[in-house]
């Protein structure tokens, strides 16, 4: 049985604000028109599909952000497990996923560089945000404060590869290139400035420690290696680490996208119209998320790191999202399931507008303790009312030790009812 307890739409707004002179605006009429791609359907809620719930059998892990590739498979990031039985266990791997949801096989990902799990020598790193855009598939790997899971981040590296795997490249923030083999420490670890896209820069003090904008990301899923982009541009979503139910936005050129100088990044409303600057220490919020649920609970850091992809069948984006409990901001986890949302938008960059909240994302167990939701980019019907729903589950066992239980794969597919 399903376990879910929906509260009302409107728990997350998003900011208004007017343009200011010198700074960079779409036209109040969009760039983009929202019905330019044709007629839309509007999700109205959120139905949940248990008979068809799948975990993955062999191996274990969390996180799962994917992305749609230029030969068809999805390629997803996982940290903290292995997916092949038999494998090493990493702090993040890459693994090729090949078929439809009720029927797939995966595969490890031979030429990404091996961030290895349980070396205190080796620093943590943890991969998020992944994209295939054309024939290029882009990791953001994001650098622990210590040499295991914690956080918030300190920075994030760029890492590509032009051959679908076979081979990556780290990418600094001037756009320059390095080999990075999978068993090349130096390269791999190394953060100084040259080897890093983000390292410690632009923070903002709360609770007690300075946080850092952009050290975890997750990208716009424009369909197949960026085919449905309307606009030829990146889009970078990532929580304000000061603040994590404070949603950030960043966008570049596809051409442009390995600079950071070409970055632009959300800085308010202008209506509906987004309101782009260069300078980072201007940023504004896309979007708000709660900072605690009904009963008071806070959520962390590690909250709200969304997935969004194109939905072609309704002719919008459909946003994933939720938060992790905690006693404090800064950890000390909380033994309950998250939360979880969902969001449309005509627009890869919103305004976004909740058609579906709940307090504890419970799947068939009371015991579920579920994060970090996301969608798959492929597994969607034509008429798009059906998607995959992956997620992370962190449930103990009967000893108490958590991440044990469900720690792999989760999945389910939903249907998005519609107006």
């Amino acid at each position: 049985m399903l376990l879910i307890q929906p509260v009302s739409a409107g728990t997350a707004k998003t900011a208004v604000g007017v343009a200011a002179y010198g700074e960079r605006s779409a036209p109040l009429n969009h760039q983009d028109p929202p019905n330019a791609r044709g007629a839309i359907k509007i999700p109205k809620d959120v139905v949940f599909k248990t008979e068809t719930l799948f975990r993955s059998v062999g191996g274990f892990g969390d996180n799962w952000c994917t992305t749609w590739a230029a030969d068809d498979s999805q390629i997803t990031s996982m940290d903290d497990g292995t997916w092949i039985s038999g494998d090493p266990t990493f702090h993040n791997m890459t693994y090729r996923i090949e078929g439809e949801a009720e029927n797939f096989k995966r595969s490890r990902i031979a030429g990404y560089p091996e961030f290895h799990y349980g070396n205190e020598d080796q620093p943590g790193w943890f991969g998020y945000g992944i994209v295939a855009i054309n024939e290029t598939i882009y990791s953001m790997v994001s650098r622990t404060p210590s040499n295991t899971f914690q956080g918030p981040f300190r920075g994030v590296k760029m890492l590509k590869s032009t051959d679908n795997g076979q081979s990556w490249y780290r990418v600094n923030k001037n756009g320059d290139t390095r080999l990075v083999t999978p068993t090349n420490d130096v390269a791999r670890n190394s953060i100084v400035a040259d080897d890093m896209f983000f390292m410690e820069e632009f923070g903002r003090t709360a609770h007690g420690q300075t946080a850092y904008p952009f050290s975890w990301v997750s990208f716009v899923q424009n369909g197949q290696a960026a085919s449905a982009s309307p606009d030829g541009y990146i889009y970078i979503y990532a929580p304000e680490s000061s603040q994590a139910n404070q949603l950030l936005l960043a966008r570049a050129k596809e051409e442009e996208f390995e600079q950071r100088d070409n970055w632009e990044y959300f800085k308010q409303w202008n209506g509906s119209s987004p309101v782009w600057t260069t300078d980072i220490s201007q940023r504004g919020n896309v979007l708000v998320y709660p900072e605690k649920n009904s009963k008071g609970q806070d959520f962390s850091w590690y909250s709200w790191l969304p997935s969004v992809v194109w939905n072609e069948g309704l002719g919008v984006y459909v946003m994933a999202n939720g938060g992790v409990y905690a006693n404090n901001y800064n950890w000390d986890w909380l033994d309950v399931s998250g939360s979880l949302g969902f969001w449309y938008s005509e627009n890869p960059y919103g305004p976004w507008t909740q058609f579906y909240y709940t307090d504890h994302f419970i799947v068939d167990d009371p015991k579920n303790r579920t994060y970090q939701p996301k969608l798959s980019p492929k597994w969607i019907s034509d008429n798009g009312e059906e998607m995959v729903l992956i997620w992370s589950d962190a449930m103990a066992n009967e000893d108490g030790q958590t991440h044990t239980v469900n720690y792999r794969w989760n999945q389910m597919k939903i249907n998005l009812v519609i107006e």
